[in-house]
């Protein structure tokens, strides 16, 4: 990464220390006032207004990101007349001046035209460049076509395609032969889903385009030059499809084919309504979304857009939709690192609007997984899929139930409502014992069940609130909004002591408090049982169950409670034993040394 500090004093340009600019861009000519003969200046046409910043502020120049990105969506042609070596090449030496790993390329199409692409990208410099196909219209009213462009489809698989993508003309443009245009969740589609499912291939899929756009091309639009330059982008008028029309019909697809993964182009489809796709994507897991060609908008909205970032850092995937260039990328890399203010983003994509943007300033561990890591999980030909099972955060879907009563053993109706989740041991030189846990919800709380298989009952205290860490334990942890570094932890004992606590953690720094439990509704239920043996201190048994409700009046200093059928929490559960002084430990998600390792828990998901 390329670091200089440069400043602007009295017309001269003098180095300094690292990585920052101040002042303006390089000066540009001066505008010259008109002359009388030139006309009035008070009669400037909009289409010759060209605004420059007078702000002097910051500039950080960034050569390369902080790490190796992927980026998911570009363009770089398709077929051997346009891939020649030569083309490949400068691609290659602008990917490799701006610290890009791989590029996702769109524009693959199918038969003799895909196996071209992908002999001149992907077989010839693997790792670096992945190809993903598309489907042809042409049929489109026989009623086989369906099943016909799913074959196609698995075909393009087969030849190597990575994936399917989907131009925007999709619910803008493709008719039937009657002149009713084909709609986003139109069933005939459904076999295409279901093939991508099938060969765990992502769809990336534009849909729409910017709400501007859709609205008149009159002094209100404030993409009124981009517009009037490019007069085909315009889709407002009869004929053509409401955009909210357009995007409901993308969801009602996503939520009808759950198994197949979206990557939602241009941040959703919706970069100007930050609280809309959040919804989605919090009704939607298997959805993300790409940044392309919309830094734009995000950066004209630098607080919300920060929060949805860090909050969606799971969810979100670098991509440009811009031939590979390197000054490109680095806007991209100067709007995601820095806190620089007011810049220009044109040079990203084109200019979209006469407004500049800000920086998000993100932390390392959200710029690792938005530049390259989610990626690596979710896309195909990237890793294997040890890799991905590795990497991938663990989810776990909450079903709901009504209120029962608890009595510590795996016996209420209930609980046949789901299944097992299995903990992994965290080191192999532990206890070879099992562990695994079951979560349901109600209108009032939540309930956990633990079941461990176990040899001996290593517990003495008598009284809860103890260090009871430091023998035979099941504990929880709740993080219900990740807006917030404070989460619930709970453990319990064996014999049925109990230490809830919440926890602040800033930067790791964390200090355990105890929440107060006056009054009925803030307390929890639990209860504890022996398999195979007695309830009671250095019992030998063949296990143990723990069963606890917590209400969520007992977390109400967190937020994002109660819950609701579409609510994510991030949680993470864990079991210590000291059978024969052998400290062995269990975890769901894998976390670092420390249990408190918050950033690596996993996903609870309300049915």
């Amino acid at each position: 990464m390329k670091h200089c500090t440069l400043f602007l004093l009295a017309g001269l340009m003098i180095a300094a220390a690292p990585c920052t600019v101040w002042g303006q861009a390089p000066a540009k000519p001066a505008i010259k006032s008109p002359s009388p003969a030139e006309g009035d200046i008070r009669e400037l046409k909009l289409l010759d207004w060209e605004p420059r910043s007078r702000m002097v502020t910051k500039t950080t120049i960034l050569d390369k990101p902080l790490f190796p990105v992927v980026d998911v969506h570009n363009h770089l042609g398709g077929g051997k007349e346009k891939l020649t070596p030569a083309t490949v090449a400068r691609y290659l030496t602008e990917m490799n001046e701006a610290g890009v790993k791989t590029v996702v390329n769109l524009d693959g199409g199918w038969g003799d035209r895909l196996k071209e692409t992908l002999g001149a990208l992907d077989l010839a410099h693997p790792g670096r460049f992945l190809t993903y196909t598309l489907v042809s219209f042409d049929g489109l009213d026989d009623s086989d076509w369906g099943d016909r462009e799913a074959k196609r489809l698995e075909q393009s698989f087969q030849a190597g395609a990575k994936g399917l993508k989907f131009h925007k003309t999709f619910g803008l443009s493709h008719r039937f032969k009657d002149g009713k245009l084909l709609e986003v969740d139109d069933p005939k589609l459904d076999p295409i889903w279901e093939m991508c499912a099938r060969h765990g291939r992502p769809v990336v899929i534009h849909v729409a385009d910017p709400s501007a756009f859709f609205t008149p091309l009159d002094r209100y639009n404030e993409r009124w030059h981009e517009l009037n330059k490019n007069p085909g982008w315009l889709f407002y008028g009869d004929k053509w499809p409401k955009r909210q029309d357009i995007l409901d019909q993308l969801h009602r697809v996503i939520a009808r084919h759950p198994k197949t993964t979206f990557i939602n182009t241009h941040f959703g489809n919706n970069a100007e309504d930050l609280a809309s796709v959040a919804e989605k994507l919090d009704k939607y897991p298997n959805m993300f979304v790409d940044i392309d060609a919309r830094i734009s908008e995000l950066g004209r909205q630098p607080h919300s857009a920060r929060r949805f970032f860090l909050k969606y850092q799971d969810r979100i995937m670098f991509g440009t939709d811009t031939t590979p260039r390197r000054d490109a990328f680095r806007i991209y890399y100067r709007f995601l690192e820095t806190d620089d203010e007011y810049f220009d983003s044109s040079q990203s994509h084109h200019r979209q609007g006469f407004w500049n943007i800000y920086g998000l300033n993100l932390p390392p561990e959200v710029l690792e997984k938005i530049y390259r890591t989610n990626a690596e999980r979710v896309l195909f030909g990237l890793k294997t899929d040890e890799e991905k099972r590795k990497m991938a955060q663990k989810e776990l879907v909450v079903r709901q139930t009504a209120d029962f009563e608890i009595t510590g053993k795996d016996q209420n109706p209930a609980w046949n409502k789901t299944l097992w989740t299995e903990l992994s041991r965290r080191s192999p030189k532990g206890h070879d014992y099992s562990t695994k846990v079951k979560v349901l919800y109600s209108e009032k709380g939540l309930y956990v069940l633990m079941d461990a298989t176990d040899s001996c009952l290593t517990s003495t205290f008598k009284n809860d609130y103890d260090t009871l860490w430091t023998e035979d334990v099941f504990e929880f942890f709740l993080w219900t909004d990740e807006r917030d570094p404070i989460y619930f932890e709970y453990e319990i004992s064996p014999l049925g002591r109990e230490l809830p606590i919440l926890v602040p953690n800033l930067e790791g720094k964390f200090l355990g408090w105890r929440p107060w439990l006056d009054g009925p509704d803030r307390k929890t239920r639990k209860a504890t049982s022996a398999i195979g043996g007695e309830l009671k201190s250095g019992a030998k048994v063949k296990g143990w169950q723990a069963e606890v409700f917590v209400p969520y009046a007992l977390l109400s200093p967190l937020r994002n409670i109660p819950p609701k059928p579409g609510t994510s929490w991030r949680a993470n559960f864990y079991r210590m034993d000291y059978d024969e002084g052998k400290t062995s430990a269990w975890d769901w998600s894998r976390v670092g040394p420390s249990f408190h390792d918050h950033k690596k828990f996993g996903t609870l998901r309300f049915e």
